[in-house]
């Protein structure tokens, strides 16, 4: 049992060390994450942004095990390695970029390509 809390507390760290540098491009014009909710007249709200509405559904990562299933409530989860719900948050879509807003306060942002999502942990293809 305590093997399996540690593999598990291992394989977290390392998602968190690697979505963490998802987006990040080094440019002095990113914002840091915060946590204060969205406000009302964010794109948070796929109901009232047909991008987002779009982009709902399930995503994976197959060489990562990875699944991010965004909702059409403007919410997201993660699973990965075989571990459900793993991370939870709020998504927003603007223009060719999808931003994941993470409870656990990290932001991570992806870039819509056609069919695809491009993150730094890898391109995610919509499940069927």
């Amino acid at each position: 049992m305590h093997r399996r809390v540690t593999l598990a507390t291992a394989a977290a760290g390392a998602v968190l060390t690697l979505l963490a540098g998802c987006g990040s491009d080094g440019s002095a014009s990113e914002t840091p994450p915060t946590s204060e909710a969205p406000s009302a007249t964010s794109s948070a709200s796929p109901s009232s942004n047909p991008d987002a509405v779009a982009l709902s559904g399930d995503w994976e990562i197959p060489a990562e095990q990875y699944v991010l299933h965004l909702l059409e409530d403007g919410t997201f989860k993660e699973d990965f390695q075989g571990v459900t719900d793993f991370r939870t948050g709020k998504y927003s879509v603007e223009g060719d970029k999808v931003s994941l807003v993470g409870d656990d306060g990290n932001t991570d942002e992806g870039t819509i390509a056609g069919d695809t999502l491009e993150f730094t942990l890898g391109t995610a293809t919509r499940l069927e």
